[in-house]
């Protein structure tokens, strides 16, 4: 049964919405962060909170989601999820008295990405045929990009005429136009009268911890040092409720996640290639601002028209790479995307203070192909060996690499330039730009060594022309 009522292309409009959403919530909310620290008067640590929690509270959570879309149905979950996000979002504003209150609304915020989020796939596969699902995805991904970009300029204005609590009340009448547009757009698909399977609240509780523990003991890596406990704790937490997630699932009768897919090498290789994908893409982003600000001596205003190259040339070439795996299969979108993905980030190893802006335009440019191309692809290929009746936890499991690989690009590009700088500094206390451009150059030396592993792996993806 199709997923949708109407035409089915107004369907863009449902999964476009929780997108641009979704992303217009980190970059706006990044641009903020400053002003916020100064509001409540608290350290940039402190601060820093905020953009950690929307990013784990989804890591943690996106898997879960899209098991429970399958199980209740995508049209339930996302009016649910639009409804829920409205009320967060206006409510974020007028009860955050203090900071952790507001990270509390933003954990509740980062809960209502994994609702909408974990299921958004999962509708594209229900409502299009296979041979036009990777274009579905590639245009899909341009409002990602449309959020990306407009975040910085719209949440500017609003934070520069009225005052960063307008960046949250500005999303509320983009959930309601949402939650109104599911209602005409999308058919109810919820199983009525079958007998649904049990939730799996242990599984979904151990695997939750693993990837909390996991993405925590990473990201205060560098204050807590690789050697101290807090760290030791983590990682090791990490690795035991992973392996007692693993045994679980094996012997209950509905498992969060069917562990039989990872025996499929097309299911198993692209997510890998996923998280590999975008740990070097976000880690290139990351880092890129600081190099415009801190290297170049350019203001933050034309820093940040400078990096909406990316999300611009990603919205234009989406449907593109989306239509090449239609016609071509897998593999070859997908290994072009990765190729100029780390092609971008060996172009920015090579920036030096004399570099021109055209040569970061050049290397966003890149970057921007190569996530048009690699991420339709490698979504297309999850979502292929899945039945329909776990779409949605498809759909949970590409959302969760995402987040996953993002949230490892920044600490790992954090970490290795804490580190690097350090022994290229000698003991000296003020870091130089050249110190700082040796350690950055290192984390981009890994953000290639990354690409060239996933590169390899898809390589190794069973093609699956489509």
């Amino acid at each position: 049964m199709a997923a949708y009522s109407g035409s089915k292309y107004l369907v863009f409009g449902v999964t476009g919405l929780a997108n641009l959403i979704t992303a217009f919530s980190i970059s706006s909310v990044g641009l903020a962060l400053p002003t916020i620290a100064a509001g409540y008067q608290v350290s940039q640590n402190a601060i820093s909170w905020l953009a950690l929690v929307y990013s784990l509270v989804p890591c943690c959570s996106l898997l879960f989601f899209g098991r429970l879309g399958d199980l209740y149905g995508y049209r339930r979950q996302t009016l649910f999820g639009f409804v829920f996000l409205a009320v967060v979002f206006l409510l974020t504003p007028i009860l955050s008295v203090n900071l952790k209150i507001l990270i509390f609304f933003r954990c509740l915020q980062g809960l209502g990405y994994s609702i909408l989020i974990s299921i958004g796939q999962a509708i594209l596969s229900r409502t299009f045929e296979a041979s036009k699902l990777g274009k579905a995805i590639g245009i899909n991904v341009m409002s990602v990009s449309i959020g990306v970009a407009l975040g910085p300029v719209i949440g500017g204005i609003l934070i520069e005429h009225f005052s960063w609590q307008a960046i949250f009340l500005f999303k509320a009448p983009l959930c309601i136009a949402g939650f109104l547009l599911t209602l005409v757009v999308l058919k109810d698909d919820s199983m009525t009268g079958a007998i649904k399977p049990k939730k799996d609240w242990i599984g979904s509780f151990l695997f939750a911890l693993s990837i909390g523990l996991l993405i925590i003991g990473l990201n205060f890596s560098d204050i807590w040092g690789w050697l101290s406990g807090q760290f030791l704790i983590c990682i090791l937490g990490s690795v035991c409720s992973l392996g007692l997630f693993i045994k679980y699932e094996k012997r209950i009768e509905y498992p969060l996640m069917q562990l039989g897919f990872f025996k499929n090498a097309a299911f198993s290789l692209s997510n890998v290639v996923s998280v590999c994908m975008f740990l070097t893409n976000q880690m290139v982003i990351f880092l890129v601002p600081f190099f415009l600000v801190n290297i170049l001596l350019l203001k933050s205003d034309h820093s940040g028209l400078i990096m909406l190259v990316f999300p611009i040339i990603s919205m234009l070439f989406s449907p593109f790479g989306g239509g090449l795996t239609d016609k071509y299969g897998t593999r070859l979108p997908a290994m072009s995307g990765l190729f100029m993905t780390g092609t971008g980030c060996l172009i920015m190893s090579f920036l030096t203070e004399s570099a021109g802006i055209m040569s970061v335009v050049g290397m966003l440019v890149f970057l921007g192909v190569g996530n048009a191309f690699s991420v339709p692809a490698i979504n297309t290929a999850i979502l292929s060996v899945v039945p329909r009746e776990q779409k949605g936890l498809a759909s949970g499991m590409i959302g969760t690499m995402r987040n996953l690989g993002q949230t490892l690009g920044v600490t790992c590009g954090s970490v290795i330039i804490a580190v690097r700088q350090n022994v290229y500094a000698a003991g000296s206390l003020v870091i130089s730009n050249d110190v700082y451009l040796k350690a950055e150059r290192d984390a981009l030396y890994f953000g290639v060594i990354v690409i060239c592993l996933a590169l390899f792996l898809a390589y190794k993806i069973p093609e699956k022309k489509i």
